[in-house]
């Protein structure tokens, strides 16, 4: 307001015309021309000061003059509600913010930059983050307790007679018992092939028969020794015989045999009715305290939950899965891979629907335009408070270069105008009054 513009100037003029109006009025007073001359500028030079006093007393006091001027800073909060209603009212009604949100096609903007490498890379980025950070800041020594307990009592719930049903009928559906029956009778033919085993049943063969003997009476006595003597009877023969038989038994048992079948069938059936019988049962439940007491479960969580955390921070989103099914084992055995190819997996998907499901997209497009509806509904308040707080924090001269930056053009030619048509208003008087 304080620059000097052509108003200033027109009526600087007009001031100094009306000095040598006055002028040629004292050296030539009976002059029509230097009266009429004079009236013309006089005129023009009211006109000016009465609209530069107008324009002015719309920010300040001209010449400190009180009444009915400075009259932006006086109406100061009227200007700052009628500015506020204006914006909010005309420039940001709500038919305008819904109409501007119908029109805007966000979804294909959304799809592009979606698509976009270095976009996946920055949200699954933050994403990944967030997750690390829940994780990281989660106290794993009292969740491991927390989840210990919660294991050990569920455990204990458990009625012992359901573990023994659920054991024996997981091992008879997955055929445990047949692997468990194996295992023995490897065992046991391998212990039966041992030349240990043959001295063993050649003892118990020598001393079976010196213990019948002497039950049995001097003459058996007599011809049992007179056998052994002779030979009759040969123990290490016998020993091996039965060594033979015996791993052509254990042969058949390990072959798909009927004898095989026909001890698993009565094995199953014992060990039914040892599941059925209350000693198990009882047995069960002391050994599911026992076991859920002394299990070391809180150390093996928590050491569970740090290698988790580790795999966790040691992995970032750079590290995308591969496409060969091989390679994928390595991201399987890692808890911060297996999630990078889960995110990765499941953003391109969604990628996909959006491009491809058109389901999809108008569910996404309903949840766009019901977002943008409500931060429009949400805005237009919103869009009043700031402009009211913007414009209270101006000063009075802040507030008067505000109006008058927006107007200034106008406001000079209204200055101009002031002494232009004082000048023609003078003129018309000045013939008028001659012509009368």
């Amino acid at each position: 307001m304080n620059r000097w513009n052509n108003a200033d100037t027109t009526l600087l003029c007009a001031a100094l015309c009306f000095l040598i109006a006055v002028g040629f009025k004292i050296i030539y007073p009976e002059s029509i021309l230097a009266e009429g001359f004079l009236f013309v500028t006089e005129a023009a030079m009211v006109g000016g000061i009465a609209d530069w006093f107008a324009v002015t007393a719309l920010f300040k006091k001209p010449f400190g003059f009180p009444f009915h001027t400075a009259i932006l800073p006086r109406r100061r909060e009227e200007f700052v509600r009628a500015s506020t209603r204006m914006v909010q009212k005309e420039f940001f009604s709500r038919r305008a913010l819904f109409k501007k949100a119908n029109s805007l096609q966000l979804l294909p903007l959304l799809i592009r930059y979606l698509e976009k490498d270095e976009s996946r890379k920055f949200l699954l980025t933050e994403v990944f983050e967030v997750l690390k950070s829940k994780f990281v800041s989660v106290d794993k020594e009292a969740l491991a307790k927390k989840i210990a307990n919660k294991i050990r009592r569920e455990f204990c719930n458990v009625p012992a007679s359901n573990l023994v049903n659920a054991l024996f009928a997981w091992v008879r559906n997955n055929e445990k018992d047949k692997e468990v029956f194996l295992t023995l009778m490897r065992y046991f033919r391998r212990q039966a092939a041992r030349p240990e085993t043959r001295n063993k049943l050649q003892k118990v063969l020598e001393g079976y028969a010196e213990e019948h003997t002497k039950s049995a009476g001097a003459f058996s006595s007599f011809m049992a020794g007179l056998a052994k003597m002779l030979n009759f009877v040969n123990f290490e023969e016998a020993a091996e015989i039965m060594q033979v038989q015996l791993l052509k038994l254990l042969d058949e048992l390990l072959n798909d045999s009927p004898l095989q079948r026909q001890t698993l069938n009565e094995c199953r059936i014992k060990f039914a009715e040892l599941a059925e019988a209350t000693d198990t049962v009882d047995l069960a439940g002391y050994l599911q305290v026992d076991l859920a007491s002394e299990m070391p479960l809180e150390e093996a969580l928590e050491l569970a939950l740090k290698n988790l955390e580790n795999q966790m921070v040691s992995v970032t989103i750079e590290e995308a899965p591969p496409k060969d099914k091989e390679a994928l084992v390595p991201f399987q055995n890692n808890l911060g891979l297996l999630v990078v190819q889960i995110l990765n997996d499941e953003y391109l998907r969604l990628v996909e629907l959006l491009r491809g499901d058109n389901e999809v997209k108008n569910s996404v497009e309903r949840v766009i335009h019901e977002l943008t509806t409500r931060a429009a509904m949400y805005a237009q308040p919103l869009v009043g408070t700031i402009a009211k707080s913007a414009l209270e924090r101006l000063t009075e001269e802040q507030l008067n270069n505000l109006v008058y930056d927006k107007a200034e053009k106008d406001f000079v030619w209204i200055r101009m105008n002031g002494s232009i048509v004082g000048s023609v208003i003078g003129i018309v008087m000045f013939i008028l009054l001659q012509l009368i």
